[in-house]
């Protein structure tokens, strides 16, 4: 959701509260009548009857695009001797699903295609790595794999890919030193160039999290 939308939701909102509020409490409550005084004051008056505009203009405009608009199935990609050749939602979240996953690292938790019939695809893509990644290296080559991949499903159709990386299954450590015998007995620090890795499973963190 854009800005401007949210901007339009909060303010269609407030006028209904406010609308509801002032003409409830003429009804009910124990300020009936100082309710009912206010609404002689002319700014007051005033208040309430753009609020009321706005909240009929908007119940409208819901009710159109409940009767009018459609759930989009299908996006049309490209026009062939008159005829039209389409592709499917599900079409594209399984080849957005297929690009992520193709080298094993990481698999498409979530993916959101929003678009239009005959409009630009958008594309929200959540991957779950499967080991700690880089992630803005990462976040890029797979930006950059969706754009050439997706194109080939919707052309030039696509107009946006998002991506959100989420908690990985396991977290792996490196580290640059490890302590090696020493031949007194001690411990004696590694040599630099020696690494060592621990991967912690994040499956457990996971479930905990899932039960809160």
């Amino acid at each position: 959701m854009n800005g401007f939308k949210r901007l339009c939701m909060v303010l269609f909102t407030l006028a209904n509260l406010f609308v509801l509020a002032a003409l409830a409490l003429t009804w009910y409550g124990p300020w009936t009548s100082e309710a009912s005084a206010l609404l002689n004051l002319e700014p007051y008056s005033i208040a309430i009857l753009a609020c009321l505009a706005v909240s009929a203009f908007g119940l409208v405009v819901l009710l159109v695009r409940a009767l009018v608009v459609r759930k989009v199935r299908t996006i049309e990609v490209a026009s062939v001797d008159g005829g039209v050749i389409s592709v499917t939602r599900d079409a594209i979240a399984a080849q957005a699903s297929h690009i992520v996953e193709a080298d094993g690292t990481c698999s498409a938790a979530r993916v959101i295609v929003d678009a239009r019939a005959r409009g630009h695809v958008r594309v929200h893509v959540r991957v779950l790595p499967h080991e700690s990644v880089d992630v803005v290296a990462k976040g890029a080559e797979l930006h950059e794999d969706l754009l050439h991949g997706l194109a080939k499903v919707c052309g030039d159709k696509v107009e946006d890919v998002s991506l959100e990386f989420v908690e990985p299954e396991s977290v792996t450590v490196s580290l640059a030193e490890v302590d090696e015998p020493a031949a007194d007995g001690g411990l004696a620090p590694a040599e630099p160039d020696s690494t060592s890795e621990i991967t912690v499973s994040m499956g457990a963190a996971r479930e905990s999290e899932r039960e809160a």
